[in-house]
C-alpha cells in the first residue's frame, strides 16, 4: 500500500496532506 501525498500552500503556509487522513483533508479544504 502505497501513500499518496499532496501538498496544498494557503496564505503562505504549505501543508502536507495524505490519503490517509480523507477526512480530515475534506474538512480542511472545507474550511478554506
Amino acid at each position: 500500500m502505497f501513500l499518496k501525498t499532496e501538498q496544498f500552500e494557503y496564505n503562505g503556509v504549505s501543508v502536507t496532506l495524505s490519503e490517509l487522513s480523507a477526512l480530515q483533508r475534506i474538512e480542511h479544504l472545507a474550511l478554506m
